[in-house]
């Protein structure tokens, strides 16, 4: 039986017989993978600990015909203030099927793991609600779907400040231009298009510290997330859990 060490992060998971759960495991190596972990539902576990969702650990696993078993798990990093805290746990979770839905089973993806426990490690520090947009918009990008920002996906000229709009089907700008002649795309505002851009040329350590504007933020997010909609073809379950809290 083939066996692989690699740091992962339980994504979400389901009961199994008696005791067993079978978990959807993100992972720095295998990418996303499902892993059958026996006992784990039992009391004196051992396992149990470093395999509760959003908790970075450090796996043994064995790859098997139909799911990967596993035999050891230590925890790497536990994220205390996420899971106290329900605001961060919200979002936690939208995170999460964020990755579910944009990473297929066994598709090896180290760009998007990092990506992950950066989020994680930003969203354990501070509780600004400009991460969570930062991290949509940069795993739309580590999908292969990078939104266009600078030009116009019609003409192709350069984006200027003024009338511009956003094309939720191209996933990208159009110039005042083409939105008059094409009568498609949704106004968005100078303030918008900078924001979008600086969260996409810079690391969530530059991000965390610039001054939120709530109105522009959420422009932003509204645009993004019906993006993301467009892309799925449906709407997260998490964003009803996110609008609650």
């Amino acid at each position: 039986m083939h066996s692989i060490k690699t740091s992962g992060i339980v994504l979400k998971g389901t009961n199994f017989g008696e005791a067993d759960k079978i978990l959807t495991v993100f992972t720095e190596r295998l990418g996303k993978v499902k892993v059958l972990a026996r006992g784990v539902r039992k009391i004196k576990s051992h396992l149990a600990g470093a395999l509760e969702p959003f908790i970075l650990s450090e796996l043994l696993l064995h790859e098997g015909k139909t799911f990967y078993s596993i035999s050891g798990a230590e925890i790497i990093k536990s994220y205390p203030t996420i899971h106290d805290d329900i605001d961060k746990i919200a979002r936690v979770f939208f995170l999460g099927e964020l990755i579910d839905n944009f990473v297929t089973l066994d598709e090896k993806s180290g760009a998007m793991f990092e990506l992950f426990v950066s989020a994680l490690d930003s969203l354990e520090k501070n509780s600004k609600d400009i991460l969570l947009l930062s991290f949509q918009l940069k795993i739309v990008e580590a999908a292969g779907f990078k939104p266009e920002l600078y030009f116009c996906v019609h003409c192709k000229e350069k984006i200027v400040a003024g009338d511009n709009f956003w094309d939720n089907l191209e996933g990208g700008l159009i110039c005042d231009s083409c939105q008059q002649k094409f009568h498609h795309g949704k106004a968005i505002s100078d303030n918008a298009i900078k924001l979008l851009r600086f969260i996409e040329q810079n690391k969530f350590a530059e991000i965390e510290r610039i001054k939120d504007n709530l109105e522009t933020r959420e422009e932003a997010e509204n645009i993004l997330t019906l993006y993301v909609r467009g892309i799925l073809e449906k709407e997260l379950k998490s964003e009803s859990f996110l609008k609650m809290v």
